[in-house]
């Protein structure tokens, strides 16, 4: 079909089907949320389970800092909203030093980290930075 073209008339098709693929690549980028602007900022919820019902916490996430230990009644719950790229993170302690201890943080409704231990091991982490 293409034999009886002249070189040009086949270089032009030959370009049209590159930009013709081109324009396709574009649109299925565009389709698939690259031109959006990405929220800048995430619900993030802290959770510590002790079944000694009382932990030792310290928190920081952005502007909250629990930074010296604090008791607290277990389950322990607290949801902010922090800024994508923000380090978070919680440790917890079992001063009864009895039974299972986990902290655990959720982005969006969805599980990121979790950690647990058993006693006699009293202390547990969960950090990262919010994607």
């Amino acid at each position: 079909m293409f034999s009886r073209l002249s070189s040009g008339s086949r270089t032009a098709v030959q370009l049209g089907f590159v930009v013709l693929v081109c324009a396709i690549a574009l649109g299925l980028v565009l389709w698939m949320g690259a031109g959006k602007p990405a929220n800048k900022s995430r619900n993030v919820t802290f959770r510590v389970d002790a079944s000694g019902g009382v932990a030792f916490i310290t928190l920081e996430a952005g502007t909250v800092k629990i930074p010296k230990l604090t008791t607290v009644t277990a389950p322990w719950i607290k949801t902010i909203q922090v800024n994508r790229g923000t380090t978070v993170f919680l440790t917890a302690s079992n001063p009864t030093q009895t039974g299972k201890l986990t902290c655990s943080i959720t982005l969006d409704t969805e599980a990121w980290k979790n950690e647990s231990t058993d006693a006699p091991k009293d202390g547990v982490a969960c950090a990262g930075i919010v994607p």
